[in-house]
């Protein structure tokens, strides 16, 4: 590619096809020279925004200066009366609505579902990557992942295992894509699948207990309630956040 400027300018302005956007993003995961090009676009283009803002910003207060506006007194006070009704209103609208969220919350605690729902928001929303000038394939599949492209993370992770079967963490990789994607079936498989692996940090009864409040189906919620007690039990991973779950159940 000659003119990267004009491509990389056509994807960020969704001007090229799938097909195309689909070998943009391979390209950048296989180019450094590429992936590099394409993150000074990004940077060149936030630092001229800026510098428009602060442009914009200095004319208007140049603006401001040059006006000398001729306020009557009666007008003013009449505004500054309606701005005192504005405030109050508003402020009575605001402490009705903290009101009224505090006794809903309060009478209605999260439902073991929600707090599901939180747990994958907040911690799966990205995965650790590794920092090291070596690319492997696993490392190219979590930064596809933390980049919301989940297939394409699926793609790769799957291609890999069918290379290397015993990888435990890669099996959790999976069960992880598998549960943001919602194939819950899929990723319980995988994560009994690494239950028994000696892994250093081995949350697979709790991530089991996870896919079965997110799928939800009859006898779903019983039997996570029972997995969580496990974890508690047996002192697993993730034994405190399965306490403070049971305790809200």
């Amino acid at each position: 590619m000659e003119n990267y400027l004009e491509y990389i300018d056509a994807y960020f302005q969704r001007m090229l096809d799938p097909e195309e956007i689909k070998r943009f993003e391979q390209k950048i995961t296989e180019d450094k020279e590429f992936a590099d090009e394409v993150a000074f676009y990004l940077s060149a283009k936030q630092s001229l925004k800026a510098e428009a803002d602060r442009e914009k910003k200095e004319w208007f207060r140049e603006l401001l200066a040059q006006q000398r506006p001729l306020i009557d007194i009666n007008q003013y006070r009449s505004a500054k009366r309606i701005w005192i009704y504005r405030v109050s209103a508003a402020a009575a609208v605001i402490v009705c609505a903290f009101f009224a969220w505090y006794f809903f919350f309060a009478n209605n605690p999260a439902t073991p579902q929600q707090m599901a729902d939180n747990y994958v928001n907040e911690n799966f929303k990205n995965l650790p990557v590794t920092m090291s000038a070596e690319l492997d394939s696993t490392q190219t599949g979590l930064r596809l992942y933390n980049e919301g492209k989940y297939d394409s993370a699926l793609s790769l992770f799957e291609m890999i295992s069918q290379r290397d079967s015993r990888n435990d963490l890669l099996k959790k990789y999976l069960g992880i894509v598998y549960l943001r994607l919602g194939s819950y079936d899929k990723a319980l498989q995988h994560f009994q699948a690494f239950e028994h692996d000696n892994l250093y940090y081995n949350p697979s009864v709790f991530y089991q207990a996870l896919t079965l409040l997110k799928r939800n189906l009859p006898g779903d919620k019983q039997k996570a309630k029972e997995l969580l007690q496990q974890v508690v039990n047996n002192d697993l991973d993730e034994k405190e956040t399965a306490q403070q779950w049971l305790k809200k159940w």
